[in-house]
């Protein structure tokens, strides 16, 4: 039988991670392991609308007569438009806990940065862990084949077993 005292779930919030972690939280239990729920951070960029804009958006400060800031050349597609950065991180590791305790399970939630699947194998391989868990999601063949998919970097990188959760 398959033995494993760490395991890592890659978890984004979205349904087919939160399959993956129902799968990985089962097979933790059974298994008598450790689980990590690995979050990658990913900040997303939008445009900010007129009334959105945050105060003294596009400004130069200054400071004895020297720009703080540079100012953002007209040229740029940013220019006149701020930039506002989201990120689903708070979303994603609530939705977990809202697992976790439905399924009366405490785990570990990491919250790391960087490109999702080598962010996962490098915590992975830095914690130790035995198995790493993935869900993934249709995709069509183009977008699959242009950009691949979280899992399948996971499954193609890793040196670690990997379960992908459908």
């Amino acid at each position: 039988m398959f033995k494993a005292d760490r395991i890592i779930v890659a978890f984004d919030g979205k349904e087919e991670s939160k399959k993956a972690l129902k799968k990985a939280i089962d097979l933790t239990k059974k298994l008598d392991a450790e689980l990590t729920i690995a979050h990658v951070h990913e900040p997303k960029q939008v445009r900010a609308s007129a009334e959105e804009q945050r105060p003294a958006a596009g400004a130069s400060y200054l400071y004895s007569g020297i720009p703080a800031a540079p100012p953002v050349p007209p040229e740029s597609d940013l220019a006149g438009e701020p930039m506002i950065y989201e990120d689903s991180a708070e979303e994603a590791i609530a939705a977990a806990k809202i697992i976790l305790h439905e399924n009366q399970f405490d785990a570990e939630i990491e919250i790391l940065e960087g490109d999702p699947a080598n962010a996962v194998l490098h915590h992975a391989e830095n914690t130790g862990a035995d198995l790493v868990i993935t869900g993934t999601r249709d995709q069509n063949r183009l977008k699959k084949l242009l950009f691949g998919s979280v899992s399948d970097k996971i499954s193609t990188k890793s040196e670690i077993p990997v379960l992908i959760v459908k």
